[in-house]
């Protein structure tokens, strides 16, 4: 009897597939490229900072042949960085705390219930990430409730910018939780209030982490708002001092200005490497779940 299978006669492939590897290593060189082109200015400017005017100018793209720390300790001091620093950390805290309470409500909202005009609220707040900024009717609603020189005016017209790219960002998160886990929760006795806060938001580290460290870096880089609202040093944030800094020495002092400036940019680094894993979760998580 003839076995109905066949041995496979077909010409079997010999050699070293190179495409592979070839797409790879175009991939890690493009990749290289740009982590080279983010980092360098980075690397510059602190290495600027660290060297002597006189070596700063005549030696703009070599190593410091010589540490000046000196650089920083009177960057802080004459640029009045302690107090500056404490601001832009009083505003961006109270940034965060206030855009993730009012954003994850709104997301959720907007995640698990339907109401008339939901889907054309949304669309609004999304289009308004793209609308600029009305100085004039912004600037005299806040001097009219006497937010000028305040954390509060300051809080609160940062948050405003932030809120509708948060409130997305969570409602394409809660839409990935199951409403099982809601319903569980409401057979179980818990209102819909103790049901978010009790069942939800615990398990919605990456969004919050997202949405922190946008609002967080965006509060912290903010220089527009507080050229608006702050007139004076006592809340002058890290931004504003720079730039008052830049105008009163940086044409004579570059290396101090760039010590300034590798002081601000500390806390972006560290935050972001601390929460980097659950900030890429966050971006993730609505496009994959969903």
């Amino acid at each position: 009897m003839e076995s109905r299978y066949k041995p496979d006669t077909s010409p079997q492939p010999t050699g070293i597939h190179w495409r592979p590897y070839m797409v790879m290593t175009f991939n890690h060189a493009v990749l290289l490229l740009f982590t080279v082109i983010i980092i360098y200015p980075v690397v510059w400017m602190v290495l600027a900072s660290l060297k002597t005017p006189g070596e700063f100018v005549s030696n703009v793209w070599g190593l410091p042949t010589v540490l000046d720390i000196d650089n920083y300790s009177r960057a802080w001091e004459l640029a009045n960085l302690g107090r500056s620093l404490l601001n832009s950390l009083i505003v961006s805290l109270g940034t965060v705390i206030l855009v993730v309470a009012l954003s994850s409500t709104a997301g959720y909202a907007f995640a698990k219930f339907s109401f008339r005009f939901s889907a054309a609220i949304l669309l609004v707040m999304i289009f308004t990430m793209q609308a600029p900024t009305p100085v004039i009717p912004f600037y005299v609603l806040f001097v009219r409730l006497g937010l000028t020189d305040s954390y509060a005016g300051l809080i609160l017209g940062i948050a405003s910018g932030s809120l509708p790219l948060s409130i997305f960002i969570f409602q394409a998160f809660f839409r990935s939780i199951p409403n099982e886990l809601r319903e569980a929760a409401k057979i179980d006795g818990c209102s819909e209030y103790t049901a978010f806060l009790r069942v939800v938001m615990p398990i919605s580290g990456p969004a919050v982490a997202t949405v922190a460290i946008l609002t967080f870096v965006g509060a912290w880089n903010e220089y527009f708002l507080p050229l608006l609202l702050v007139r004076s040093p006592e809340f002058r944030p890290l931004t504003l001092a720079v730039q008052v800094f830049f105008f009163q020495y940086g044409r004579v002092e570059w290396t101090d200005v760039f010590a300034a400036l590798s002081i601000a940019s500390v806390p972006m680094i560290v935050l972001y490497v601390l929460l980097q894993r659950w900030f890429i979760q966050g971006l993730t998580s609505g496009s994959i779940k969903g």
